[in-house]
């Protein structure tokens, strides 16, 4: 883990566990989505790393928008001068809620866009194999020609025209 990562940590689990505790994963979900991605914009980071406005009153800002619990949760991560590591904040709740619903997520690569119904069937198929619900992530790549390649988690699944030809490649050369 990176240090951004060992630091967000922390925030992410227990603001997963208040969230699960209350019936709120839903809702505390997007809030730190949508937090993460305003935070991301270089005009609101530069306001957050600048020692003039202090993160406390960024938050402030935000007062009258958002409920007591997770306006408290963003004041400690203020507080410590934490608010640019919102974004991995966002990405390791993810990470504990779908472990905890039992939810891998699948980077599916296709050469080009394809219907509804394929797509139903791989995510099916997928679920069988690693038993478990599979959230899809669709990328369009006319690099791999045809096929599809898949990553859940660790395991790759190559089935593309172009990582065949590779393999067939350094057949021939071996």
């Amino acid at each position: 883990m990176t240090n951004i990562s060992v630091i967000a940590k922390p925030y992410a689990k227990a603001a997963f566990e208040f969230a699960n505790e209350h019936n709120l994963l839903r809702q505390w979900s997007k809030l730190l989505k949508t937090f993460s991605e305003l935070i991301k914009d270089s005009s609101v980071a530069e306001i957050i790393s600048n020692p003039i406005m202090s993160q406390i009153e960024i938050i402030n800002a935000f007062k009258k928008q958002l409920d007591e619990s997770f306006l408290n949760f963003l004041t400690l991560i203020a507080e410590n001068k934490k608010l640019s590591i919102m974004p991995e904040i966002a990405n390791q709740f993810e990470s504990i809620k779908n472990i905890h619903n039992n939810i891998k997520v699948a980077d599916v690569t296709l050469a080009y866009a394809t219907n509804k119904n394929i797509l139903d069937g791989l995510k099916a198929s997928l679920e069988r194999r690693f038993c478990c619900t599979i959230d899809m992530h669709i990328n369009i790549d006319p690099a791999i020609v045809g096929g599809v390649v898949v990553k859940v988690g660790d395991t790759v699944i190559d089935s593309s025209v172009s990582g065949h030809l590779d393999k067939l490649k350094s057949i021939l050369l071996s």
